[in-house]
């Protein structure tokens, strides 16, 4: 029996629903937390509990690892910038909402996933709480 890899997804954002995220994929079989992205000095001991290397920022990740996909739980403000990042990355990203500050914003990244065909799927986890 030919046993598959896990997936292999990165949080950026060591906030409340970033550490959500993070033990949603502790628990998910097939799935493997590979590292967190956030600059604040309280994220050191979020990823040392997670068992995973911290990353100061999504360059950094980039220049050292390849995640499969990419969690966004990091301020509304950086949510397009971020999120066009990975979508020049080639990166799959699962978006927290809301997607973006402004409407325009919003259609600039709309327009860059038509464009593009990249995987972004919005964080609706809490639709039908």
């Amino acid at each position: 029996m030919t046993q598959t890899a896990p997936t292999r997804i990165a949080v950026a954002g060591a906030g409340y629903i970033g550490q959500a995220h993070m033990a949603a994929a502790h628990q998910a079989p097939g799935v493997a937390l590979s590292a967190v992205v956030d600059p604040s000095p309280a994220a050191q001991a979020v990823a040392q509990a997670a068992g995973v290397p911290l990353y100061a920022s999504l360059d950094e990740l980039l220049a050292r690892d390849r995640p499969d996909g990419l969690v966004l739980a990091t301020p509304n403000a950086l949510h397009v910038p971020q999120a066009l990042q990975c979508i020049a990355a080639g990166l799959p990203v699962l978006l927290e909402k809301p997607v973006a500050t402004t409407v325009a914003e919003g259609r600039a990244l709309l327009a860059r996933v038509e464009e593009t065909g990249a995987r972004v799927l919005v964080g609706h986890h809490r639709a039908h709480s």
